[in-house]
């Protein structure tokens, strides 16, 4: 029997929600704003930046997961755009997205809401371009009935981060945002930045990354920056851990030039690579953004009366207390991203997260995760836990070919439950 005719077998009888929480949508599983969600006042990733932990890329996500409607999908939250786009290209069952930060549940359920009640052009206003003079009329008038009230007080109180200036310059990766512009232009580079973002071709793309702005990006000062610890978890969104499992396998320097080089002589930001577009440009461009930001995206999210974003629930929890909700075999796919990457070596929260991901899981389920290390310690925990391990793809230094258009982690992996 397979995985996907097995999770049929099992319906998901998702936790209660009260009354006064939700309105019109059923998107967010009730929480309290426990001791543990006090110091979580702020979205830490306003996009899925690419600079910091929870970065992939969807496409190349979608090429793997083999994803079909009858699927139920795991994954962490973000900023919501990845599991968009396995609801665009797939339509999963059940998309399960799990984050601790309510904040991040915020905004994914701020999206949901305004694809099932905005025209594109306004959608493209807020979440494009990152602005729209007259957020704090929609949230009225439009997208109060559909967020839960949690959702609707945290927006209510910060409408200014969509109409005092861009969305994308809120929060934490909106601090990094600002550095990036600030030293471009401190540098005497800014047009230049703006220039590569408008290259026509590859050839054009790559003359200008090494003669105007390689040797700028990659000058002692950036290299010093990124060495430190403090400057990686306050502005990039890099815990220790996960900084030390790069410089054991090498140092910043190396690290950065097989991360960028390969990038910029393949990929065409213009219309190609919508993930530094936005980091270097600070919105998206109708020619170059997420899938769900598409006109084409958005209508199929919309069709059928929104009937796509059934699939989502949001949970404001751990992705442990997450799996303990969920019944046994109920999922097919699991995306942990590089999560597993924070966790000291010998975890005991990690192998219990294995133990649990391999009670939930149906059999030849399968767990996708990312790395920062071509050869993370925690792969030998899902082996010693009913798991087959497999690399998809491990970046090697001095290499020219990217592992995808982010090319931020040095590995792909995939466990299947045996």
């Amino acid at each position: 029997m397979t995985n996907r005719s097995l999770v049929n077998r099992y319906e998901i009888h998702l936790p209660p929600h009260t009354s006064d929480l939700h309105i019109l949508e059923p998107w967010r599983m009730e929480y309290s704003a426990t001791i543990r969600h006090k110091g979580m006042k702020t979205l830490i990733y306003t996009f899925t930046w690419l600079m910091s932990p929870f970065q992939e890329d969807p496409e190349v996500d979608i090429q793997h997961l083999d994803i079909t409607s009858s699927d139920s999908v795991f994954a962490i939250t973000s900023a919501g755009d990845n599991v968009l786009h396995y609801a665009i290209a797939s339509s999963p069952r059940n998309l399960h997205c799990v984050d601790m930060n309510p904040c991040q549940g915020h905004l994914l359920e701020l999206k949901l809401a305004a694809i099932s009640s905005l025209e594109y052009s306004d959608f493209f206003a807020l979440f494009g371009r990152g602005y729209h003079p007259r957020f704090r009329d929609l949230l009225d008038s439009k997208l109060k009935d559909r967020l839960s009230i949690h959702a609707y007080e945290f927006w209510k109180a910060n409408a200014s981060a969509f109409s005092s200036s861009s969305f994308y310059d809120w929060g934490y990766s909106g601090r990094a945002l600002r550095f990036v512009r600030l030293f471009f232009k401190l540098t005497g580079v800014y047009g230049d930045v703006e220039r590569l973002c408008d290259c026509e071709s590859l050839e054009e793309q790559t003359s200008m990354w090494q003669s105007k702005l390689r040797s700028v990006w990659l000058n002692p000062l950036v290299v010093a920056l990124l060495r430190n610890p403090i400057f990686c978890w306050n502005a990039l969104g890099v815990p220790l851990n996960q900084r030390r499992m790069l410089l054991d396998e090498g140092g910043v320097y190396q690290y950065i030039c097989d991360t960028l080089d390969p990038i910029l002589s393949t990929y065409l930001l213009k219309t190609q690579n919508y993930f530094y577009l936005l980091a270097l440009l600070g919105h998206y461009t109708p020619e170059c953004c997420p899938s769900y930001l598409s006109r084409e995206g958005f209508d199929k999210l919309k069709a059928k009366d929104c009937e796509s974003l059934n699939a989502f629930r949001i949970y404001t929890e751990t992705i442990l207390d997450a799996l303990h909700e969920l019944p046994s075999s109920s999922l097919t796919r699991v995306l942990l991203m590089d999560h597993m990457d924070w966790y000291n070596p010998g975890s005991n929260e990690l192998k219990n997260e294995a133990i649990e991901l391999s009670r939930v899981l149906a059999p030849r389920g399968l767990v996708f995760w990312r790395s920062a290390s071509r050869y993370p310690w925690y792969n030998q925990v899902f082996t010693l836990n009913g798991f087959q391990v497999k690399p998809l793809n491990i970046r090697q230094p001095g290499t020219a070919i990217p592992l995808d258009r982010v090319n931020m982690y040095a590995s792909f992996w995939q466990a299947e439950k045996i």
